[in-house]
């Protein structure tokens, strides 16, 4: 479906070929996955393109070359040139291709452009929904493909079975290049293999991380740790190892003066199962914008955001997982009020609020479930959050507003009530209030109350106003934690009104 785009742009397959592209196909864990090989491969000297999707504030975050977003510059130069080679201009040469390509297969196209103009030893693409008919699987000769977990998402395009998932995803595969994957279930393993058979392709299921040792130490005494958090990283650093040691057995021994530390690091990863310095190094360093990241608010004493892009439910579940392991780790949760807890002199302890949005796509109840199971243990209720606020987001990929308007919240809505029964329904009796339409928000409502509530805010500004009242309302000593999860277009939307570096 891009040949055309490429034939007018002499992108032959040949050219494509010069990328030596890593393909990484999935439905969670794909973008970290991909961020983990750039970071290794940096680690180790070479110079890396990396293609993701979506960005969170700017557009030249799915362009990265050697870890930093393309330069402006370079970005507006290229996409005019790219604009102006696709204008059709009455030819007819494109067939079905004819016209402008779709916003994701112009990027893709530009990303192409950007990283064979730069001269990147290595190209490493994140596939942009399934796999078979995306953009990105016109590269025909990739040096090795991933796979990351696989689950329920875009199930109207992919596939309603998981086995029906992995035959979209295993569209990747290509006959000479090696695949490897994540452990999966058995239906969906079962698809892979199948798919691998048909297409001539060896496919190999990563080794576990904690089975490597060190350069210098075991493993087990000397623990990575890994600049992603959330225990669900660790099986997205397995596969990352892995991709990065096969292509640089593949390809890297080819590169002059890199050849002999290529030709050691694989080995040792793949034959010795050791972890080379710099792999380590790798995984250490790497930073993945809005996936699992902390950060204390600049206006708010005390308060600490916690955000993550999770949009489907075995993401959302791990999300939350983390969420409440690393807010644990920040000190002890209390939902006391200042009189019950402190004395009346707001000291001490933490509160947990949560901001929530999803796109009117997915399913809410699918998301909202994994939400309640994991932040509302029974017996465990200091540690529930006290409030979560069902808020809008300022853009979303097929609009924009303006910022910090206040919008239609009728799906808003829709998330509370489904929040609401299924709280109900686990048994947890949660109450509910709606304020929208500029109505007052008053956390002091709920603050003597261990059970949380959930309300629907007129605009992600007065969301961030709220919860930053809160904090200030404090003692101190007394902290409130805040996460952020649902959507990656809310999570974006947040890191720029927080005026947050990507």
């Amino acid at each position: 479906m891009m040949d055309g785009y490429l034939n007018k742009l002499d992108l032959p397959p040949a050219k494509l070929a010069d990328l030596h592209a890593i393909h990484v196909t999935g439905t969670k864990g794909k973008g970290s996955t991909c961020a983990m090989v750039d970071s290794i491969l940096r680690s180790c000297g070479y110079k890396t393109g990396l293609f993701t999707s979506p960005h969170l504030i700017d557009v030249r975050e799915r362009i990265r070359i050697a870890g930093e977003k393309v330069d402006e510059e370079r970005f507006l130069r290229v996409l005019f040139e790219t604009y102006e080679l696709l204008s059709d201009n009455g030819d007819d040469s494109l067939g079905e291709d004819s016209g402008k390509p779709a916003y994701f297969r112009f990027l893709t196209l530009l990303a192409f452009r950007i990283f064979l103009q730069v001269q990147v030893d290595v190209a490493i693409l994140e596939v942009g929904l399934g796999g078979r008919l995306d953009a990105t699987n016109c590269v025909r000769e990739p040096v090795v493909c991933g796979v990351s977990m696989l689950g329920f998402d875009h199930m109207n395009v992919l596939g309603y079975t998981l086995p029906e998932i992995a035959r979209e995803k295993a569209g990747i595969f290509k006959k000479g290049s090696p695949a490897l994957t994540v452990g999966q279930r058995a239906d969906a393993m079962q698809t892979l293999e199948a798919v691998a058979r048909e297409k001539e392709v060896p496919l190999e299921e990563v080794v576990p991380l904690d089975l490597y040792s060190r350069e210098a130490g075991v493993y087990g005494s000397s623990p990575i740790r890994l600049g992603l958090a959330g225990a669900h990283q660790v099986e997205n650093a397995a596969l990352a190892v892995q991709l990065a040691a096969v292509w640089e057995g593949r390809y890297g021994r080819t590169l002059a003066g890199k050849e002999a530390g290529a030709v050691a690091r694989a080995k040792q990863v793949l034959e010795e199962r050791v972890l080379p310095e710099a792999y380590v190094a790798g995984l250490e360093r790497v930073r993945w914008p809005g996936r699992a990241e902390i950060f204390q608010d600049d206006e708010a004493a005390g308060l600490t955001f916690f955000v993550d892009g999770a949009h489907t439910p075995e993401s959302i579940g791990a999300c939350a997982r983390w969420f409440s392991a690393a807010s644990a780790d920040r000190g002890e949760v209390t939902r006391e009020s200042p009189r019950e807890s402190d004395n009346g002199n707001g000291n001490g302890g933490t509160d947990r609020v949560v901001i929530f949005n999803c796109m009117e796509e997915r399913d809410p109840e699918s998301l909202l479930e994994p939400l309640r199971k994991e932040l509302l243990r029974p017996g465990d209720e200091q540690a529930w959050p006290s409030e979560i606020i069902f808020t809008p987001t300022t853009s979303s990929y097929t609009k924009l507003s303006t910022p910090n308007a206040a919008v239609d919240t009728a799906w808003q809505g829709n998330l509370l009530s489904v929040w609401q029964r299924l709280v109900v329904g686990g048994g947890n009796g949660a109450r509910a209030s709606t304020a929208a339409g500029g109505g007052s928000l008053d956390p002091a409502t709920t603050s003597h109350c261990r059970l949380p509530t959930s309300v629907v805010s007129p605009s992600l500004a007065e969301t961030l106003q709220r919860v930053r009242s809160r904090a200030k309302s404090f003692g101190t000593g007394k902290r409130l934690h805040v996460l952020v999860t649902g959507s990656l277009y809310l999570v974006g939307d947040v890191l720029s009104a927080l005026n947050r570096a990507i």
